[in-house]
């Protein structure tokens, strides 16, 4: 997943601690944000990658966006970020899940402009539609919590590897909730042994090792140590080492 949609940090639109909301408080104030100034609706998409949600009222007219305005965007003189805009709007019929979107969303497949934006989105549909109830699920929340930490621990609850690096990520840019590292120490506990020569797994492990050790806390220096000494694959030993030595390092 593209970094620049991972960039948690900058959104400040939904915190970290974020105070519960219903679904559709949810809803209604993403489709507040996109009826409202363009300049705010890059951050809007990067939290969708992280919300759960799916409601056509949010995208519906994000994509009546990209038929009206995608082809005046790539033309000669506009401004950048008009296309980039429009890009923007492409990923978020990704981060739906909704198959209504696909056809809009491969219409740019061939498009120069806006080509990868359609490849990302379009690969990323599919797991969308399997990701947003799991990270949406009500049920499993925990009350102690905000609705960002209680999503995040659902990602972490499921057992799809890719899931949990979203939510490892998460973590490591905005969310450092104690709840949080916990899970991401318990998944990096249960999975380092995984197949060496699984690519999916191996990124995974690096954000897990990344999640648990941005706290600083010498509390994971043992896992670490154990799996910089265990771990099958020598690209995770190597990070699980590091990351120890870094939480080690005095502050500055």
């Amino acid at each position: 997943m593209n970094k620049l949609f991972l960039a948690f940090a900058c959104l400040g639109l939904l915190g970290g601690h974020a105070a519960a909301a219903t679904p559709e408080e949810d809803v209604q104030r993403f489709v507040a944000i996109f009826a409202g100034p363009v300049e705010k609706h890059q951050e809007a998409v990067q939290a969708l990658a992280w919300m759960g949600l799916s409601d056509p009222r949010i995208f519906d007219p994000l994509e009546q966006r990209i038929l009206a305005e995608a082809a005046a965007a790539r033309a000669f003189g506009r401004d950048r970020a008009d296309r980039n805009r429009v890009a923007h709007y492409l990923r978020a019929l990704g981060f739906s899940g909704n198959p209504k979107y696909l056809p809009t969303i491969l219409k740019y497949e061939r498009d120069s402009e806006y080509d990868r934006s359609s490849r990302v989105a379009s690969g990323e549909l599919p797991q969308y539609q399997k990701w947003n109830p799991i990270i949406s699920n009500r049920a499993t929340f925990d009350p102690k919590y905000g609705d960002d930490t209680n999503r995040v621990r659902n990602m972490l609850l499921s057992d799809d590897v890719t899931l949990k690096r979203l939510a490892a990520k998460r973590v490591f840019f905005a969310n450092r909730e104690e709840e949080l590292i916990e899970r991401l120490a318990d998944a990096l506990k249960d999975n380092y042994r995984r197949d060496p020569n699984d690519a999916e797994m191996v990124n995974t492990l690096g954000w897990l090792i990344k999640g648990v050790a941005c706290t600083k806390n010498p509390k994971y220096i043992p896992l670490l140590d154990e799996v910089a000494g265990n771990a099958p694959n020598k690209a995770v030993r190597r990070h699980a080492k590091d990351a120890a030595i870094e939480i080690l390092k005095p502050a500055r």
